[in-house]
C-alpha cells in the first residue's frame, strides 16, 4: 500500500504549480464580468495550466480526497470548458473562411450566444478557483503582466500556392462522399435532441446523446476531414471542383461542434448531475440548468445535425455527378417478396445515397418510392401462387377425393393431405402447425382442386407458408447503389422466414437506424 503523502509539502506544490491560473483569476475578476473576453492566447493559458494541474491532482488520487475533491473538480471545469470556448472562438473566426453550402439561419449569432455562456461558466469558475484557494491558505498573488488579447487583421492571405496535381482525387471524391453518407445515417438522434423543449426537457433521451456516441460521431468526423486533406485538398479536383470545399467547410463545422458537444455531454454527466453545488458553491446556479441544456440541444445538436443535413446534399450531389450507371440482377426477398421490410431498406439505400434507381420486374418501378416497390408484390404474388397450382395440377387429386365420397376421411383431412404433399416436394413451405383452416373449408364449395386453391391463397396471404419459387428482378442505376442492393440481396434482405431481422454486413451498418425505427 502507498505512504500517505506529506499534506503541507502537496500543499506547497499545488499553491506553486497554480500561480499563474491563479494570477490569470485575479486579473479577470478585477475586470469584472462584463469585461471579460474569451480570446485563444487566454483560453490557451487556461487550458494548459489547468491540464498540468489535473494531471497532477489525479496522481495522487484527489478526487478520492475530501479536501481535494473541490478544487480538482474546480480545475477539471476549467480545463473542459476552456476547451470548448477555444473550439467556438475557432469556428466563429474559422467559418467567415468556409465556402458554406448556405449560411445556416442565425449561426454566427448563436455562436456568439454560446461563447458568451462559456464564458459565464468560465468567470464562475475562476472565481471559485480562487475562493478554495483562499480556504487552502494561499498567499495572494501578483500581476505577472500577461497579455491576453487577440486583435486580428480582416481578410484571408492569397490563394497563390500551386495546385497538386493528382490523378487519382476523383476516385477519393467518390469515396469520402460515400464515407461521409455511411458515416451520417445514425445521427438523427441529434435532430430528436434539437427539438427538446424546456423547462422540464423530458424529451431529451441521454440514452442516445451521452459522450459515447457523441465521441463515436466525433472520431468519424475526424477520419473524413484527415481523408479530405491528406487525399484531396489542393488538387486539381478541388480547385474545379466548387462543392468539395464547401463540404471541407461542413465536415470541419461539424468535427468542432462535436468535440464541443462531447465536453458539455461529459461534464454534465460526469459533474453537474451530482457536483454542481460543489463547483459552483450553488446547486441551483443557472449555468447547469435550462441555459446549460438550451446550449446543448438548441445549437450544438440543431447545427450539428443542420450541417450534416446540408453536406449530405452536397455529398448526393457529387454522386450523381461523378455516377457509373449499370444493371444488375439478383433474387426477389425469398420469402415474403417486397413487402413493407425489404421495401423500405431498398428505399433507404437508394435515399442514402440520393440516386434515381428503376427496379425492372414485369414493368418499371422507381426504387426509390418504398410503396412503389410494395405493389410489386401484387405481380410476385400471383407468380409464386401459380406455381403451386401448376403443380397442384400434376398430383393425384383423384384418391384424395375417392376417399371423401367413400366416408373414409374429411374434406378438411383431405386438403391437409394435399398441402402436406405439396410441402414434402418442397414447393411449400408450412411456417405455422396446426393450420387454422377449418372454417375456411368448411365454407367453400367446390372441387377439391377448387378448396385446395382457396386454402392456399389464404396461408400465402397469411404467412402461414412460404412459397420457395425463385423469381429475379433487375436494378438499373449507379453502381454505388447496386452494390449495397446486391449485398441486402445476398444476405435475404435482412430478414428470415418468419420475417423477423437477421444481421447484415457492416458495409450496411447505415440501415441500423431505418430497421430500428421501422
Amino acid at each position: 500500500m502507498a505512504a500517505t503523502v506529506d499534506i503541507k509539502a502537496f500543499s506547497d506544490i499545488l499553491e506553486n504549480r497554480s500561480l499563474v491560473l491563479r494570477e490569470l483569476a485575479q486579473r479577470v475578476l478585477d475586470a469584472k464580468a462584463e469585461n471579460f473576453t474569451l480570446t485563444r492566447p487566454l483560453l490557451n493559458i487556461i487550458q494548459s495550466e489547468s491540464s498540468q494541474l489535473e494531471e497532477l491532482l489525479d496522481a495522487y488520487h484527489a478526487k478520492n480526497n475530501t479536501q481535494w475533491y473541490c478544487f480538482r473538480l474546480c480545475i477539471a471545469t476549467l480545463k473542459n470548458f476552456s476547451s470548448a470556448g477555444y473550439e467556438l472562438v475557432h469556428l466563429k473566426h474559422a467559418c467567415r473562411g468556409y465556402d458554406f453550402h448556405s449560411l445556416h439561419g442565425n449561426f454566427l449569432r448563436d455562436t456568439q450566444d454560446a461563447i458568451h455562456y462559456v464564458s459565464s461558466l468560465l468567470y464562475c469558475s475562476l472565481n471559485r478557483l480562487l475562493e478554495l484557494s483562499g480556504k487552502m491558505g494561499w498567499e495572494a498573488v501578483e500581476n505577472l503582466g500577461m497579455d491576453f488579447s487577440e486583435e486580428l487583421p480582416e481578410g484571408l492571405l492569397p490563394r497563390d500556392r500551386q495546385v497538386r496535381h493528382i490523378q487519382s482525387s476523383q476516385e477519393r471524391v467518390v469515396k469520402l462522399a460515400t464515407n461521409f453518407l455511411n458515416s451520417t445515417e445514425d445521427a438523427r438522434f441529434l435532430q430528436a435532441a434539437a427539438r427538446a423543449k424546456g423547462p422540464k426537457w423530458k424529451s431529451l433521451n441521454f440514452e442516445q446523446l451521452n459522450e459515447v456516441s457523441i465521441r463515436a460521431e466525433e472520431g468519424r468526423f475526424h477520419n473524413l476531414q484527415s481523408q479530405y486533406d491528406t487525399y484531396i485538398s489542393d488538387s486539381d479536383t478541388e480547385k474545379s471542383d466548387e462543392d468539395l470545399r464547401k463540404l471541407r467547410g461542413h465536415i470541419s463545422s461539424v468535427l468542432h461542434l462535436l468535440r464541443v458537444t462531447t465536453i458539455f455531454i461529459h461534464v454534465y454527466e460526469r459533474h453537474f448531475i451530482a457536483d454542481a453545488e460543489q463547483i459552483f458553491s450553488c446547486k441551483k446556479c443557472a449555468l447547469t440548468g435550462d441555459w446549460f441544456l438550451n446550449i446543448l440541444t438548441h445549437y450544438l445538436a440543431k447545427y450539428c445535425y443542420e450541417f450534416l443535413e446540408s453536406a449530405r446534399d452536397l455529398c448526393q450531389k457529387m454522386l450523381k455527378r461523378y455516377a457509373v450507371i449499370d444493371t444488375i440482377e439478383v433474387s426477389i426477398p425469398p420469402f415474403f417478396g417486397f413487402h413493407v421490410r425489404p421495401s423500405t431498406l431498398i428505399s433507404t439505400i437508394v435515399h442514402h445515397y440520393g440516386s434515381e434507381v428503376k427496379m425492372i420486374l414485369d414493368k418499371e418501378y422507381d426504387a426509390g418510392a418504398t410503396m412503389n416497390l410494395f405493389l410489386a408484390n401484387e405481380w410476385i404474388n400471383q407468380l409464386k401462387r401459380n406455381f403451386v397450382f401448376d403443380e397442384l395440377g400434376k398430383m393425384d387429386l383423384q384418391q384424395y377425393e375417392d376417399k371423401i365420397a367413400e366416408g373414409e376421411i374429411s374434406v378438411l383431412d383431405g386438403v391437409l393431405r394435399v398441402i402436406r404433399e405439396l410441402a414434402g416436394r418442397q414447393v411449400i413451405r408450412i411456417l405455422n402447425y396446426p393450420l387454422p383452416i377449418e372454417d375456411l373449408v368448411n365454407r367453400t364449395r367446390g372441387t377439391l382442386l377448387e378448396i385446395c386453391q382457396a386454402v392456399i391463397v389464404y396461408m400465402h396471404a397469411h404467412r402461414l407458408m412460404t412459397i420457395p419459387y425463385e423469381i429475379k428482378v433487375k436494378f438499373q442505376g449507379d453502381v454505388r447503389v447496386l452494390d449495397d442492393i446486391r449485398l441486402l440481396a445476398e444476405n435475404g434482405y435482412g430478414e428470415n422466414e418468419f420475417g423477423a431481422n437477421i444481421a447484415l454486413p457492416a458495409q450496411l451498418d447505415y440501415l441500423q437506424y431505418t430497421r430500428k425505427n421501422s
